[in-house]
């Protein structure tokens, strides 16, 4: 449930929304229905030429900003993706070097947080111990862990994120669902490989968070639908099964089980436990066979569990987090994360982030049950949207004066559920079989998972227990755990150990 403000927040908006619908003139009717049928501007196409060091050599590559644009089957134009592509210099044969499309989640988000903070030429001068990067001017710095160094970049903006727009009739609304954003997506990689002659290139997906989601989507999509073949998935941070997400949680004692070894990281990183511990490893090694032994057993039983046990798994929950025993028995056992990240620190007047436990903030309500909003994001957001507005116009070139928008607030709370959705047992998102078939349709794709140890949202344990139980032939998957939260990068050790991972698993060494 979300805190009172946040609900009255949103409904403001929603009246908002609909006054501005409502007061839409014949006019502007007439206005919209002749730009529809106007067709659009030639599409931007911008190229710049640069160098970067990676590993002791100099490598010359090109940066490619420019717009796709869509049609439907009837030759109308639907939709306009702004992209920046990345591809080395010097290749003989292009078409034998991999290409690595990639995007963020949300959903409703664009590349930026990939492009910045990990894959891209360029990264965000970033301090890696989640201290507060504070006002601008920030600055950007050469990437030498660049994954350009293995294969050529696409980053993708869906629609209604950054620069990408619906076109014509369609509007921005008609591509936000789990089916149309993954067929929109599907369509922009059938045309990018088209344009650019790509078509026999190896072929890899990388996309964090709900990108785990549209990465599963796209696989039956571009292999059956439009043939065109996968090497590879690369999944950071990746929500696969919203059963394991810890936001729907009535009824659903799976989440609680799955998140409490992050729960952990966090207090073992802001030295909340009782107990001393000889290292994280050692201390997550105990809690990840309790919460899928004991805890998940004690939950099983319910309302039935004895009361003597009750107090027994309370107390080693007190010992893996650090909360009050008296509170964790009066949440039933089950520590809803929404407000793990408020009590954990609350004696300090401080919350922690629910993306990356490790940052944390100030509270202005001391005694609120949730806190007023994330430090990470707080945190995180000027600096990567006011870093990259600066290197498209001062780097690449690109002058575009209308919004950038990093992250679509209205995208994700109006998404569509997948076809077939709807209904009394619709129950909860799970797209973990899409992979697995693909590695059946297909013996050579391959999947790459990485996930943080303080990511509160998508645990890390969560991650693997999808991961095991999709079908997936375990020869074909690699399941890697770093240090850091969601964006795990953006500690300077699991950006070089993530980036040479990627990099091994893309050349398969």
């Amino acid at each position: 449930m979300l805190p009172t403000k946040r609900c009255v927040m949103f409904f403001l908006a929603i009246l908002a929304a609909a006054s501005i619908l409502a007061a839409e003139t014949d006019e502007d009717k007439d206005s919209t229905a002749t730009e529809a049928a106007a067709p659009p501007p030639d599409p931007i196409n911008i190229s710049t030429r640069h160098k970067l060091r990676s590993g002791g050599t100099e490598m010359a590559y090109t940066a490619t900003a420019e717009e796709i644009y869509l049609k439907d089957a009837d030759d109308k134009y639907t939709a306009s993706f702004f992209t920046l592509s990345y591809a080395k210099d010097g290749t003989e044969r292009p078409e034998d070097r991999p290409l690595t499309f990639v995007f963020n989640g949300g959903p409703g988000s664009a590349s930026i947080w990939l492009h910045m903070g990990l894959v891209g030429p360029k990264i965000i001068d970033m301090p890696s111990d989640a201290t507060d990067p504070g006002g601008p001017p920030y600055q950007l710095r050469d990437n030498p862990w660049t994954l350009l160094r293995a294969t050529d970049l696409v980053f993708i903006d869906p629609v209604g994120t950054g620069f990408s727009k619906a076109l014509g009739e369609k509007k921005n609304e008609d591509f936000w669902g789990f089916d149309e954003d993954a067929d929109s997506v599907a369509e922009f990689i059938r045309t990018f490989v088209t344009v650019h002659n790509r078509w026999n290139s190896p072929k890899f997906i990388l996309g964090e968070s709900y990108g785990g989601i549209r990465s599963a989507m796209l696989v039956p999509r571009l292999q059956q639908k439009l043939n065109i073949g996968i090497n590879g998935l690369i999944l950071i941070s990746p929500a696969l099964n919203m059963g394991t997400l810890p936001f729907v949680v009535e009824g659903n004692d799976l989440a609680y089980a799955t998140h409490l070894p992050a729960y952990a990281a966090s207090a073992y990183y802001h030295h909340k436990l009782p107990d001393d511990w000889p290292d994280l490893h050692t201390l997550l090694a105990e809690v990840e066979t309790y919460a899928s032994s004991t805890y998940l057993t004690a939950l099983f039983h319910g309302d039935t569990l004895a009361t003597a046990e009750k107090h027994m798994v309370a107390k080693q929950l007190h010992r893996y987090t650090g909360l009050d025993t008296a509170y964790i028995l009066r949440s039933n056992l089950r520590i809803y994360a929404v407000r793990f990240i408020k009590e954990l620190m609350r004696e300090e007047g401080k919350s922690v982030g629910l993306l990356d436990g490790r940052y944390v903030q100030d509270e202005l309500d001391d005694v609120a049950e949730f806190p007023d909003g994330d430090p990470f994001n707080a945190k995180t957001g000027p600096i990567y949207v006011s870093s990259f507005q600066s290197y498209l116009r001062n780097d690449l070139g690109v002058e575009l004066t209308r919004r950038y928008i990093p992250s679509n607030d209205q995208a994700n709370a109006s998404w569509k559920r997948p076809s077939g959705g709807t209904g009394a047992f619709a129950g909860y998102v799970d797209i973990t079989a899409d992979m697995a078939q693909g590695t059946k349709d297909n013996e050579d794709l391959r999947v790459f998972s990485a996930a943080g140890y303080h990511d509160l949202t998508t645990s890390y344990f969560a991650t693997s227990y999808m991961l095991h139980h999709s079908g997936i032939d375990a020869a074909r998957l690699e399941i890697k755990n770093y240090e850091g939260g969601h964006m795990m990068y953006l500690y300077q050790p699991s950006l070089e150990k993530l980036s040479d991972d990627i990099v091994a698993f893309i050349r398969r060494e």
